[in-house]
């Protein structure tokens, strides 16, 4: 009961930014984004392993990396770094809209490209999505808002049951939107 109002409120407050604050939308492919936030769920032991690869295989191909995280406790043993930082329970507010810090930081960052790797629907990191300043945004369909640019549909993929389930995770999350982020060529 408690999850669907927070996800109500931030269905609320996440359409009337959206539709109050229009941004400069663009396709921007692999080779063209320079600057990149990814956006992720930490794990329990917040060591982010899988997360920490995907980002040194992007600074090795020359992006900027910027990486925000969120962990569902009270107390994190992560230091807050400008370029990795995990949110958690207490820099939220009680309908897990982060703090306005958070956001006046944001404001000053600008993207080329943001990458949010959540499988699941996690509120800090939508608020975060939608107020990021980024050129293109990608990630995972998550609810009925159109946050992102250019989105994966994960609700079909285990739909087959002849195949083994597929195991979706942000590495999954990640290949794929790198596979058609390198494929779709523009003329720009």
């Amino acid at each position: 009961m408690l999850e669907n109002l927070k996800r109500y409120v931030f269905i609320k407050r996440a359409t009337k930014f959206i539709n109050t604050n229009l941004r400069d939308r663009r396709f921007v492919n692999y080779e063209k984004a320079k600057s990149i936030l990814i956006l992720f769920e930490s794990d329990y032991s917040e060591k982010n392993i899988l997360v920490r690869r995907i980002i040194r295989n992007l600074v090795n191909d020359g992006k900027k990396v910027s990486a925000w995280g969120y962990i569902e406790k009270k107390e994190i043993t992560t230091a807050i770094l400008p370029d990795f930082r995990v949110l958690h329970q207490k820099d939220t507010d009680f309908f897990q809209k982060p703090k306005v810090s958070f956001f006046n930081e944001l404001e000053d960052m600008e993207f080329d490209l943001l990458i949010d790797l959540t499988v699941n629907e996690v509120l800090p990191l939508q608020y975060i999505a939608i107020h990021a300043n980024a050129l293109c945004k990608t990630g995972s369909i998550k609810n009925e808002l159109e946050v992102y640019d250019f989105a994966i549909n994960l609700e079909n993929i285990n739909s087959n049951d002849e195949e083994e389930p597929m195991d979706i995770n942000a590495r999954y999350i990640f290949d794929q939107i790198i596979f058609y982020l390198k494929s779709i060529q523009t003329k720009d």
